[in-house]
């Protein structure tokens, strides 16, 4: 997916506010954290995240008043004032009504221009949303055992942390608010770009003390629209018992408490979903569409030779057996020689690699491994450019690639003449494999069988 072009639109009290249109589908509102940018919102660690919700809704992503791309202010905004901020953009993308979905800070701004505005909002999704620092005592009654939160930056005691804005990422508070972190360390280095594509430390602090104070304990029994609250059970920014109040304030809501401690929970293993529960909420079905992305790749299908006639011959138990062994075999093998094993097919396997010698080497050594125990296998290799969708793949190059295989002789491995080219003056050998037809692909198939080295 294209980085969407930025765009400007004029607030009614005369703020200039930076958005993006990004997807294909009903319109929602992104409201997002509290610093803001949306030339940083592509980063690969949330992409991922953009690009399925752009896969089901058509979105519009915008920059708070006072961060990113959009106008500073002079005074501190309010809540109200900060909804017209959603007002304009809406206005700008000609949506009359549209969802929103709120993030973190971005949930108290969502709350309030659903009930300032009730007219204009279908659904409101909330995820990980702040409440606001009345509503501790009763968060905490709701949820006794939850984490304590550590002092943010985002109080007025602590505003000096933020001299360090885009200079030094602090590694244990990020670390802490979001365990699952570790597994990013390319994200410190994205943080600090964030951060400066954020504003400067002027920008930060303005922007800190501004909501320090903000609250919709009052405004959230107006909401009218239906509300879905996500929030992760562990979090440790704004812990389960706020959203449980939450969904006491809100009339028409309902919440869902899911795994996980981030509060970047786009980080978190499970982060589809949460993302796929609020798509869900907003488009009515649990048919979430997955974002289709194209690339490059060696396509390997295998087969076990007669495998119905031998099951028979076997009997139920030793088959299974002789299948536990080809599928254990089949994913050491395939991981051995960095692929990527999608599917057991019940008689075979469908992988992936980046490298036709890759894709080779693995076919020669599971034909080899395989046979050593009794099963042989024919092998269709073939690449191209595939598309995927979540864990699955699909188009010509996968289906001509099953069509090698089916072509292939008992024990053999056949490849098209793109392998064949693609390893020109490799140490791998091929052998005329004649012309095929290949059903569902017109014309002949020049295709080579791929020998020992």
């Amino acid at each position: 997916m294209d980085v969407p072009p930025v765009q400007y639109v004029d607030t009614d009290d005369g703020l200039r506010i930076a958005f993006q249109e990004v997807g294909d589908g009903p319109s929602c509102v992104s409201v997002p954290v509290a610093f803001a940018s949306i030339e940083g919102l592509w980063e690969p660690t949330i992409r991922r995240m953009w690009e399925r919700m752009a896969a089901n809704v058509r979105m519009v992503l915008f920059d708070h008043r006072g961060s990113g791309l959009s106008d500073g202010f002079d005074a501190s905004p309010t809540l109200s004032e900060r909804a017209l901020d959603i007002k304009a953009v809406m206005d700008a993308a000609g949506m009359e009504r549209a969802h929103l979905a709120g993030f973190e800070f971005g949930a108290q701004v969502a709350v309030t221009f659903a009930a300032e505005y009730p007219s204009r909002v279908d659904r409101l999704v909330l995820f990980n949303g702040r409440v606001g620092r009345s509503a501790r005592m009763v968060a905490d009654d709701l949820a006794p055992d939850a984490p304590t939160p550590r002092p943010s930056f985002v109080t007025k005691d602590n505003l000096a942390a933020l001299d360090r804005v885009g200079i030094e990422v602090d590694v244990d508070e990020l670390t802490y608010l979001n365990p699952s972190i570790v597994e990013y360390p390319e994200i410190f280095d994205q943080m600090l770009r964030y951060q400066r594509s954020v504003g400067s430390r002027r920008t930060f602090r303005r922007q800190a003390a501004s909501i320090t104070d903000t609250e919709i304990v009052s405004v959230a029994a107006e909401v009218q629209a239906p509300t879905l609250i996500v929030h992760s059970i562990g979090n440790r920014m704004h812990h389960i018992g706020y959203a449980r109040y939450l969904a006491q304030l809100i009339p028409d809501s309902t919440l869902e408490e899911l795994t996980g401690d981030d509060q970047m929970f786009w980080l978190s293993d499970n982060w589809k979903e949460y993302v796929d529960a609020g798509i869900a909420f907003l488009i009515e079905s649990a048919a979430v569409r997955v974002p289709i992305e194209r690339t490059l790749a060696v396509v390997m299908f295998t087969d076990i030779v007669a495998s119905t006639a031998r099951s028979v011959d076997a009997g139920d138990a030793e088959w299974r057996a002789k299948l536990d062994t080809h599928d254990r075999v089949s994913s050491q093998i395939v991981e051995r020689h960095e692929g990527t094993l999608l599917k057991n097919t019940g008689d075979g396997i469908l992988a992936t690699f980046a490298m036709p010698s890759h894709a080779l080497d693995a076919a020669l050594h599971l034909r080899e491994e395989l046979a050593s125990v009794g099963i042989d296998i024919r092998t269709g290799l073939h690449a191209g450019e595939i598309e995927t969708r979540g864990t699955d793949i699909s188009g010509a190059t996968v289906n001509l690639a099953a069509r090698v295989q089916q072509a292939a002789e008992d024990g053999q491995i056949y490849a098209t003449t793109t392998i064949h080219e693609m390893l020109v003056g490799s140490p791998h050998r091929f052998e005329e494999a004649g012309n095929h037809s290949l059903k569902g692909f017109e014309g002949t198939w020049h295709l080579y069988r791929v020998t020992d080295r």
